[in-house]
């Protein structure tokens, strides 16, 4: 049974060598060995040369169709909501984007209603039904992309 692949040397293999000599040689972890490291560098970037062994590929499209996502930048648990956001997508492809905005001041039923309100601008804009987002992501109010932000101030 041959021996498995070592994925330290997969990822040596695909830095440029004088690199891998200063990360893996004397001054880095001291695996680096010029009497092995050369050949075994070659074997690992020409591997995927060799079809022998390897499964055939094909790529099959998906179905395009559309579909809304929700971006909630919020804390973990039960925390305010901070900002939202929200995207169209055709397929694998954003086609449209709603720009983030705060949730300041707004109360739970208010931001239900903006949410079906930007559902029901995409449906209009691309003549297509849209009863429901299909996913909602939190995201942590740190990485809030609207300017100017009390939590990022500029």
């Amino acid at each position: 049974m041959p021996k498995p692949l070592d994925p330290k040397c997969q990822l040596c293999a695909k830095m440029p060598t004088s690199k891998a000599k200063v990360l893996h040689g004397l001054e880095g972890d001291g695996c680096w060995n010029p009497n092995v490291c050369h050949n075994r560098r070659s074997f690992y970037r020409h591997r995927s040369d060799d079809k022998s062994g390897q499964i055939d590929k094909i790529k099959v499209e998906p179905p395009a169709t559309y579909y809304a996502v929700l971006y909630l930048y919020k804390e973990a648990g039960d925390k305010p909501l901070h900002a939202l956001s929200a995207e169209l997508w055709l397929g694998q492809k954003p086609v449209c984007r709603l720009e983030p905005i705060h949730c300041f001041g707004l109360t739970a039923g208010k931001i239900r209603a903006y949410t079906d309100q930007v559902l029901q601008a995409f449906a209009k804009q691309y003549g297509i039904s849209l009863p429901q987002y299909k996913d909602m992501f939190e995201i942590s109010p740190t990485h809030c992309p609207v300017r100017p932000c009390p939590l990022n101030p500029d």
